[in-house]
């Protein structure tokens, strides 16, 4: 894809080890835009993932954000880095960072305009996951979430959109982080909020894709994946996507991949 492109994620506490995977198979898949990473004062091995071409931000509560968990925070962060950071993308991916691969150039997927979302394995409805059901019940609502209950999950964790779009989508994200939930459990609350906004017209110009598109989210899938002979992982229609998510929820793939970018 021609154009700015950037990718904006949270590494709160881990150390490089961690993100790894991710800044190395990105190198492999031969990435050559922007990246960001906000960190806490506990991240540790900044040099390495430095060296990976990561620009490296502190993590900084903004006055009455004080008890947002880290999962909604970054949401205030990545939406003031893009109003003050001078530059206008093409596209942007937010992205986790501990748990994500790439097989290829993320944007090297023809994304169309407007909120790009994945949504997980059919076999999951909001309501039937506990976690994403607790989040939007206790954050939202009982009434939001009978609404959503018979929907697919959509994973918050990765998430493409233009410039535009994207301030967007975290101007409705943001809007509901707070008052903030910090009740048992609750640290995710933002993935009730973003399947709130994408299963009710909460957000225009928006795009689902399953997992067999470009984004394979593995929490909900059951086995292990398959691997080609090449040991690209591939989702359930045989094709490799971009980006793999959640891979250490799958022992033997977790193993494989640590090994291979260790």
């Amino acid at each position: 894809m021609s154009g700015r492109t950037l990718i904006l994620g949270l590494a709160a506490g881990y150390h490089y080890g961690d993100v790894r995977p991710f800044l190395a198979s990105l190198d492999r898949a031969a990435y050559t835009g922007d990246l960001v990473f906000f960190v806490s004062k506990t991240t540790r091995g900044l040099e390495r993932m430095q060296a990976h071409g990561v620009k490296i931000l502190p993590m900084d509560r903004q006055p009455g954000l004080e008890d947002v968990p880290c999962n909604g925070l970054r949401y205030f962060l990545y939406q003031e880095y893009l109003r003050t950071c001078g530059e206008t993308y093409d596209r942007i991916l937010i992205s986790d960072v501990r748990d994500v691969v790439f097989q290829g150039d993320p944007f090297a997927f023809p994304w169309p305009d407007g909120v790009c979302c994945t949504l997980e394995d059919a076999s999951a409805t909001v309501g039937t996951c506990p976690f994403n059901a607790r989040w939007v019940r206790e954050h939202l609502g009982e009434a939001t979430l009978t609404a959503i209950a018979d929907k697919p999950v959509s994973c918050s964790g990765t998430t493409v959109a233009d410039h535009d779009a994207m301030l967007a989508y975290l101007a409705r994200m943001t809007g509901l982080l707070l008052p903030p939930s910090t009740g048992e459990c609750m640290a995710g609350y933002d993935q009730g909020i973003h399947n709130h906004l994408i299963h009710t017209d909460g957000l225009d110009n928006l795009t689902l894709f399953d997992n067999d598109g470009p984004i394979l989210t593995l929490a909900q899938t059951r086995g292990e994946p398959a691997v080609n002979a090449r040991g690209e992982i591939l989702n359930q229609a045989g094709r490799v996507p971009h980006m793999v998510h959640q891979y250490d929820r799958k022992p033997s793939l977790f193993k494989m991949i640590r090994e291979r970018f260790a």
